[in-house]
């Protein structure tokens, strides 16, 4: 019997004691223990959380939790956070961890395409074989070329690789932009001097000009030079060619200047029509096809049966062409048709089988020994606009190169 209830004594105290201990096993973070222990870790975890957009946040929030009762309750709350914004925290205390992130993240990334802004000098201009003013404004860039061969013909002027010129062909009349003295009452063909032979050449870098001069030209019984200055403006985009013409001795003469631009076949010339009526002269060719509509003269080459020519009076002082991806627009002062050289015209234009003259003249002044005369023209080369076409009578095309008119 003194064995029973040793037994029993024994059971009795070992019972109580486990009763009293610690809080069961399941007392892990998870946190649902009916634990008085309130834990009031409410963890509002303020984590301002300026959010260097690295967004690293780590946000360790050590949270000891070190709460009275025995329970070292393990919730380290390490709470890696890697903060998606909305704080996923699985954390099953109440960590409401308000983590506001504002991340504002502005971005003001500035965006550099210049497109539409000032272009800017690409290159050397003195290439060896040729000289070059070459020009980009970050979207497109233009490409314009001459050489001191065949009296500075220009060669060469194109959009992004694309060209509006013929730049080569069989005879030294068929391609490239020349210069010669209107009327064209000298023999043909023209002296040498003024279309064939090589002229002396300048570059000036810093002004991004150069400066072709011919020697001795004989027209009108007289003697006459020629000097071409080709420039560019970067603000309009434009190529800037100024001529001036000195009489060097001999006969008073009526001179006019005279640019003649060939492009390819099967283009679009086009321009305002001033006083009087389109006619071929005395040339005793055939007029160049051509529609008035709304005072735009239209020339399709496309139309043309045979070498052709037309002169006019333009108004405006401007002449374009297109060849249906290109618009080509050339700007001078306008002048009056009683201005005009003798038996010429402020605009002319020749249409053969494989090419096409673009030309246009400036007035004609009396000149004697030791005077001289400057003409000053824009070309402005840009793509068909999208909402135009390339179509007789295209008022948004009309309109879109008659602007650049107004840019002097």
């Amino acid at each position: 019997m003194n064995y029973f209830w040793s037994y029993f004594l024994i059971a009795f105290l070992v019972t109580g004691i486990w009763g009293c201990g610690s809080d069961s096993p399941d007392n892990a973070p998870g946190d649902k223990s009916s634990d008085s222990d309130s834990d009031s870790d409410s963890d509002t975890d303020s984590d301002s959380d300026t959010d260097s957009d690295a967004d690293s946040d780590s946000d360790s929030d050590s949270d000891s939790d070190t709460d009275s009762d025995s329970d070292t309750d393990s919730d380290s709350d390490t709470d890696s956070d890697a903060d998606t914004g909305s704080d996923g925290d699985t954390d099953g205390d109440s960590d409401t961890d308000t983590d506001t992130d504002s991340d504002s993240d502005t971005d003001t990334d500035t965006d550099t395409d210049t497109d539409g802004g000032v272009a800017e000098m690409v290159g050397e201009i003195d290439r060896g074989s040729e000289y070059v003013l070459e020009f980009t404004d970050g979207t497109d860039t233009w490409f314009f070329s001459c050489s001191e061969e065949e009296a500075g013909r220009i060669n060469e002027f194109e959009l992004n690789g694309d060209p509006i010129i013929k730049s080569s062909g069989s005879t030294d009349f068929d391609h490239g932009s020349s210069f010669w003295l209107s009327p064209q009452s000298w023999s043909w063909p023209p002296d040498a001097e003024m279309n064939d032979n090589d002229w002396a050449v300048s570059v000036d870098e810093d002004t991004h000009t150069i400066t072709l001069e011919s020697d001795d030209i004989s027209a009108y019984e007289a003697t006459f030079r020629i000097v071409k200055e080709y420039s560019v403006e970067l603000e309009k985009k434009a190529i800037v060619i100024t001529y001036t013409i000195l009489h060097a001795g001999g006969s008073t003469a009526d001179v006019a200047p005279w640019e003649i631009t060939r492009v390819r076949a099967g283009g679009l010339t086009f321009f305002r029509m001033g006083s009087g009526s389109v006619d071929a002269s005395n040339t005793g060719l055939s007029v160049y096809p051509n529609d008035e509509i709304d005072g735009i003269v239209w020339c399709d080459h496309n139309e043309m049966n045979g070498d052709s020519k037309l002169f006019a009076d333009g108004e405006g002082g401007w002449l374009a062409h297109t060849d249906g991806e290109l618009v080509l627009i050339k700007t001078f002062e306008d002048i009056e048709a009683s201005d005009a050289a003798e038996n010429e015209d402020e605009i002319e234009l020749y249409g053969a089988s494989t090419y096409e003259e673009v030309e246009q003249q400036g007035a004609a002044i009396s000149m004697s020994d030791g005077d001289s005369q400057t003409w000053q023209v824009y070309w402005y080369l840009r793509a068909l606009p999208e909402d135009a076409s390339a179509e007789p009578g295209n008022a948004v095309l009309a309109e879109f190169a008659e602007g650049f008119a107004t840019l002097e």
